[in-house]
């Protein structure tokens, strides 16, 4: 038994959410699944149990609403689960102009990205630091490091992921507790698939497939890496965002964004 033994995560029922859970089971660490389809999330710890011979506790829960990430914390806290590595993934994307999107859509994007984030590892960071262990692992974007038109609030979000993850990974330094933003490019995920027809535009070699994704990641946070990206077609993509002027990165995205 891995001696970081039970692994939570969010939006874990479908998506590079379902296949870190797959990656954690088959390194022998017990589970805390949550999203909000509760028969999905059965069924699929079913599997994980009889496959890997972990345990596995399923908590049905949106984690949009303020509120949420304090429940779902009192919630296993009152089952007596200890967390060691808290798995961030839960999070949307809305591709639309901004002048054209609904606001309810887009404040529950800034809620689940943002804030739901935040307030989960304030919650679960806090036993990890009284245990002198555990790991947060966040998952960004690419687009954490440029400005993305037609979605940009999920662009800008995923900005806020990975700052936030890099800010607090130097709190944390010497505490025995590591942060890890992944951050992937285009994986072959239901979301993409949902992205208003974006993924149509993009090249095969630049999606990734969500199991190597996530086993690439976990080894990642179990190094204690700060920031993970896969496939050195994202790691060029990165270069180009950060060392290129900024001008120049805003104009080839919005030629992109108005091609599609």
């Amino acid at each position: 038994m891995p001696k970081l033994k039970t692994a939570l995560i969010t939006g874990s029922s479908e998506g590079i959410g379902r296949s870190f859970a797959e990656v954690y089971a088959k390194n022998g660490h017990d589970l805390v699944l949550v999203a909000r389809n509760a028969s999905k999330l059965m069924d699929f710890a079913s599997e994980l149990k009889a496959k890997y011979a972990v345990d596995v506790h399923v908590f049905a829960a949106d984690l949009i609403p303020v509120d949420a990430a304090q429940k779902l914390f009192e919630a296993i806290a009152l089952k007596e689960i200890k967390v060691d590595i808290l798995v961030n993934n839960a999070g949307m994307m809305q591709v639309e102009k901004l002048s054209l999107s609904d606001s309810q859509q887009l404040n529950n994007l800034l809620q689940l990205n943002i804030q739901s984030l935040v307030n989960m590892t304030q919650q679960f960071i806090k036993p990890m630091l009284a245990r002198r262990q555990g790991k947060i692992v966040n998952v960004g974007s690419i687009a954490s490091f440029m400005p993305t038109p037609n979605f940009a609030a999920y662009g800008a979000s995923k900005a806020f992921v990975l700052s936030f993850s890099e800010g607090i990974a130097e709190e944390l330094r010497g505490t025995g507790v590591s942060v890890t933003c992944v951050c992937p490019g285009m994986t072959e995920t239901q979301m993409l698939t949902h992205a208003d027809g974006f993924e149509k535009f993009i090249p095969k070699f630049l999606k990734a497939d969500p199991m190597e994704l996530a086993a690439q990641a976990y080894k990642a946070s179990m190094k204690g890496e700060v920031v993970f990206l896969d496939k050195v077609a994202n790691k060029l993509l990165v270069q180009m965002a950060t060392h290129y002027p900024r001008w120049m990165v805003r104009s080839v995205n919005g030629l992109f964004a108005r091609f599609k």
